[in-house]
C-alpha cells in the first residue's frame, strides 16, 4: 500500500481524466483479465470465460466481492458528483503520525477544492441484514482524525479544507452504542438507503447533486471564502418577517438544501419530491436560450435562533413598513431550505449563467419544520394553475410571430378563436370565454371547443417546424392576411346560421340549447370545413380568390340542411343530445349535420358518413370501450409514475399488495413461456387489469398520501375511501360488458363519458353533476 505523498500523487489519486478511464471497470460487478489463448487453462478460483472471440486472447471475469461492489458503487457515485480527485483503489494510505510514520488505510478518498471526504466501507455477505459491531473501527478512525486533518490540509495545500468522515454500510444494521460513538466522533453513517437516494439524485442532477451531499455532510459549517452579504428589503406578510433579495444561483446552491421526501433523512419533515430530470432539462434549456423566471424562489433561512444581522440603509422612508439594507446571510452549508423553486434553482447548476445571473428570493427566517411544510402545501395547493383557456389566450400572442411554422399556425388559430368572442362583428361576440373570464349564462363557449372545430378543417393547413405538409384552403403565407380572410368567412358563415335559426341561436344551455354551447360550436365549425372541402373538390369555389359573399352564397344551399334538422327536432331528442353522448357529442352532432345536409343535397357525402350510421347499432359499446381504453391507459401511466416517484426502483414491489404482485408476476411468467421473441416479453405491470389499480391505490396509506387528491370525484371529498374509489369498480364492470356482446346502456355510456371528460379532458363538471344524482345508487350497488 502506498502512503500518499507529492511524488506518488498521480499513482494514488485519479484526476477527472483518469476517473473517466477507471469508471468503466468500477461500474461493473465483476473484474476482468486477459490470458493468452496459448496459455489458457480451465479457470479456477471463481474466474470464468467472458469472451473467447478475440484473436490472441481470452477475456476472463470474476464476480467482485460484495465489499468491493460497495466501494466501487460509492466511487462511481462520487465521480459522477464531480469530485476533483478520487483514490484509485483501496490501497491508498494517509499518514497520521509524522513521528512514527504511522498511516491509515482508506477505502475511498474524495477530494475537491472545498472539501475532503474519507470513507470506511463495510458490507455483510449474509443474505439478510445483520447487526454490525463497529466499535473498533469507529474509535480507531476517531482517534486518528487530528493527525489525518493535518496531513490532508498539508498535502493538498489548503488550510481551509472541510473534512468529513463517513462509515458506509450495506446489509448491516447499526446498534445504538455505535450510533452514539459515530455522533461523539462526528462521523457520518451512510446506509444503502442514503446511497440509493444519492444515486437517484445524481441520475437527475449529475454533478450538481454534490450541493445536496455537502449539505448533509457539512450542515451548519462555514463555507470557505463565500460572500455572505447581500442587498435586501425587509418586510412582513401574515405577521411573519421576511427578506426579499436577488442572488446568484451559484451562491444559493451552496447555501441551499432541499428536504426531499424520498430520502431517508433525519431532517424532518421531508416534503419535496425528488427533482425530475426531464423537467430540469427543459428548464435548463430554457435558461440557456436566454429565458428567465421572474417569480421568486421561496426559502427558509436557518439562523439557529439568532437574529440575522441587517444593516439598514440611510435612505429608508419614514413610516414605511419596509426597509432596505445589507443582509448578512449565514455563510454555512445547509443554511437555507428551499421551500419552493428547486427546479428553477438547480436548472442553473453547471450553467454559464450560474454566477452572472441573479434570481429573486423571498426568505423567511427560522420557520419551524411544520410551518415550512404548511407553507409548501399552501403554495402547491392554493397557487392557481394556468387554465387551458388562459394558456390558449397567452399562446395566441406568444406564437403569432414564431419562426416555427406549426407554432405560427397554432397562434393564428388561437387568435381566430379569440376574435370570435371579442370582435363586436362576430355573431359569438361576448359568448366566448377569453383568458380568465367568468362563465355566465350566455358566455359558455371555450376556446378549446372552437379550436377543436378548426382543427378538423383544412382552413389553415398542416405544418412541421420548417415545412408545409398540406396547404390550407385559406393559407396565404402571411399570418395577418390568413387570419383576416378566415375570420371574415367564418363570421359570415355563423351569421348566416344565426339568421336562418334565430331562435336556436338565442337558446341558453338551461333551455337545452345546442348550437351555441361547446359541442354545437365544435360540430358547426367542423361541418363547415366539410362543406368547403366538398365545394373545392367540385370546383364550385376558389377559397383564396372568391369573395366571402360568394363563398357563403354558394355554401348556403348546403347549410340549409342544418336548418331542416332543427326545424324537426323534438324536445325529447334535444334533451337526449345534450345528455347522451358525453365527450362524443361533437362527433355525433357533426354526423347528424352531415346526414341532414346529405338529405338536402345528395351530392354531399363526406368520408365515413355511411359507415358511421351503419355502425350505430353498436354505438355505445364501441365509443364506451374506446373511452375506457383511454382512461385505463392514462390511469396505468399516472399510477406507475406516482409509484416510481414514491419508491424509486422498488416501486413495483412496494407499491402494490403482495397478492396482486404475486398474481401479476405469475401471469407474466405464464405469458412469457409462450413468447419466443424477447422483445415481446411481458412485465408484471403489462398484465395489470383495471380493477388492480383500485387495490394499488388503496394499498396501505397510498390512497391518502398519493392518490386521493387527484382521483376523488369533485363533490365526494367527505365520503369514505371505499365510496371515493367505487367509480373504479363501476368502470371495470362497464369495461367488461363493453368488451363482450352485452349492450352498454345509455346511463353507463354517459357515466364513462363523464369520467373521460374528468380524467382525460380535465373537465370535472359532467362527472360532478352526474355523481350528485347517481353516486348513492352506485355506492350501494358496488
Amino acid at each position: 500500500m502506498a502512503i500518499l505523498n507529492d511524488e506518488n500523487f498521480s499513482e494514488v489519486m485519479a484526476d477527472r481524466d483518469d476517473q473517466k478511464l477507471l469508471l468503466n471497470a468500477r461500474v461493473k460487478n465483476y473484474k476482468e483479465r486477459k490470458v493468452r489463448k496459448a496459455e489458457f487453462s480451465v479457470p479456477d478460483d471463481g474466474w470464468y470465460v467472458l469472451d473467447d472471440s478475440l484473436v490472441r486472447d481470452i477475456k476472463l471475469a470474476k464476480e467482485k466481492s460484495r465489499s468491493e461492489q460497495l466501494e466501487d458503487k460509492l466511487w462511481c457515485l462520487l465521480s459522477r458528483m464531480g469530485f476533483k480527485y478520487l483514490s484509485r483503489d483501496r490501497l491508498c494510505r494517509l499518514q497520521y503520525d509524522t513521528g512514527t510514520g504511522a498511516a491509515q488505510q482508506i477505502d475511498v478518498l474524495a477530494v475537491d477544492d472545498e472539501c475532503v471526504v474519507i470513507f470506511e466501507c463495510k458490507c455483510a455477505d449474509s443474505g439478510l441484514p445483520k447487526l454490525g459491531s463497529f466499535k473498533t473501527e469507529i474509535e480507531a478512525l476517531g482517534g486518528k482524525k487530528a493527525g489525518l486533518h493535518r496531513e490532508i490540509r498539508t498535502r493538498f495545500k489548503n488550510p481551509d479544507l472541510k473534512i468529513a468522515y463517513v462509515l458506509a454500510t450495506e446489509n448491516y444494521t447499526i446498534s445504538q452504542p455505535d450510533i452514539d460513538r459515530l455522533k461523539s466522533f462526528n462521523i457520518h453513517h451512510l446506509a444503502e438507503t442514503e446511497l440509493e437516494y444519492y444515486a437517484q439524485l445524481v441520475e437527475h442532477l449529475g454533478p450538481s447533486a454534490r450541493y445536496q451531499f455537502q449539505g448533509d455532510l457539512f450542515g451548519n459549517q462555514d463555507i470557505p471564502s463565500i460572500e455572505n452579504r447581500i442587498y435586501a428589503i425587509e418586510g412582513a406578510m401574515g405577521g411573519i418577517k421576511y427578506f426579499s433579495f436577488a442572488i446568484e444561483p451559484e451562491r444559493l446552491l451552496k447555501l441551499g438544501y432541499v428536504l426531499h421526501r424520498s430520502k431517508s433523512s433525519r431532517l424532518l419533515p421531508s416534503y419535496q419530491r425528488l427533482i425530475k430530470k426531464t423537467r430540469l432539462s427543459s428548464i435548463k434549456k430554457f435558461i440557456e436560450n436566454g429565458g428567465y423566471f421572474p417569480n421568486s424562489i421561496v426559502v427558509n433561512i436557518d439562523a439557529g435562533g439568532k437574529a440575522l444581522k441587517f444593516d439598514r440603509g440611510t435612505l429608508n422612508i419614514d413610516g414605511s413598513p419596509t426597509a432596505v439594507g445589507v443582509l448578512h446571510l449565514p455563510p454555512k452549508y445547509r443554511s437555507m431550505y428551499i421551500i419552493d423553486g428547486q427546479h428553477r434553482l438547480y436548472a442553473y447548476s453547471d450553467s454559464d449563467y450560474a454566477e452572472s445571473n441573479t434570481i429573486p428570493v423571498v426568505a423567511f427566517v427560522d420557520l419551524d419544520p411544520q410551518e415550512q411544510l404548511r407553507l409548501f402545501m399552501e403554495i402547491n395547493e392554493n397557487q392557481k394553475a394556468v387554465s387551458k383557456n388562459l394558456k390558449h389566450t397567452l399562446d395566441a400572442d406568444l406564437k403569432w410571430d414564431s419562426l416555427n411554422l406549426n407554432e405560427r399556425a397554432d397562434g393564428v388559430k388561437k387568435t381566430l378563436a379569440q376574435e370570435l368572442g371579442e370582435d363586436i362583428l362576430s355573431p359569438l361576440f361576448n359568448r366566448v370565454l377569453i383568458g380568465e373570464d367568468h362563465r355566465t349564462e350566455t358566455r359558455v363557449i371555450t376556446l378549446e371547443a372552437i379550436l377543436k372545430g378548426i382543427d378538423q378543417t383544412r382552413f389553415m393547413g398542416k405544418f412541421t417546424k420548417n415545412a408545409i405538409r398540406e396547404v390550407g384552403f385559406f393559407y396565404t403565407g402571411n399570418s395577418k392576411s390568413m387570419l383576416d380572410r378566415t375570420k371574415r368567412i367564418l363570421f359570415d358563415y355563423l351569421s348566416y346560421v344565426a339568421q336562418i335559426l334565430p331562435e336556436e341561436w338565442q337558446r341558453l344551455p338551461r333551455d337545452n340549447g345546442i348550437l351555441t354551447i361547446n359541442d354545437g360550436i365544435t360540430a358547426l365549425i367542423a361541418v363547415f370545413g366539410d362543406i368547403v372541402q366538398h365545394m373545392v373538390d367540385r370546383k364550385e369555389i376558389a377559397p383564396l380568390t372568391d369573395s366571402p359573399e360568394k363563398i357563403i352564397g354558394t355554401t348556403s344551399t348546403y347549410i340549409d340542411g342544418i336548418k331542416a334538422f332543427f326545424t324537426r327536432l323534438k324536445d325529447t331528442e334535444r334533451a337526449e343530445l345534450r345528455k347522451k353522448y358525453g365527450s362524443g357529442a361533437p362527433t355525433r352532432l357533426r354526423r347528424i349535420f352531415q346526414l341532414w345536409i346529405h338529405e338536402h343535397r345528395e351530392d354531399f357525402s363526406p368520408l365515413g358518413l355511411d359507415e358511421y350510421w351503419r355502425d350505430q347499432s353498436k354505438q355505445y359499446n364501441l365509443e364506451t370501450y374506446s373511452r375506457v381504453a383511454d382512461i385505463e391507459t392514462r390511469l396505468r401511466d399516472d399510477v406507475k409514475d406516482v409509484l416510481m416517484e414514491a419508491y424509486g426502483n422498488m416501486w413495483l414491489k412496494r407499491g402494490m399488495p403482495e397478492k396482486v404482485y404475486t398474481n401479476l408476476v405469475t401471469e407474466a411468467a405464464k405469458k412469457n413461456r409462450l413468447i419466443e421473441n424477447e422483445k415481446e416479453e411481458k412485465t408484471p405491470w403489462d398484465c395489470l387489469m383495471l380493477i388492480h389499480l383500485r387495490e394499488i391505490m388503496e394499498h396501505q396509506a397510498q390512497w391518502s398520501t398519493l392518490f386521493q387528491r387527484k382521483y376523488t370525484i369533485p363533490g365526494q371529498e367527505g365520503r369514505k375511501k371505499e365510496e371515493k374509489t367505487s367509480w373504479l369498480v363501476k368502470l371495470n364492470t362497464i369495461r367488461n360488458n363493453a368488451d363482450h356482446e352485452y349492450s352498454v346502456s345509455k346511463d353507463e355510456a354517459d357515466y364513462v363519458g363523464a369520467l373521460h371528460d374528468w380524467l382525460i379532458l380535465e373537465d370535472s363538471e359532467p362527472i360532478a353533476h352526474l355523481s350528485k344524482e347517481s353516486v348513492k345508487m352506485l355506492t350501494q350497488t358496488y
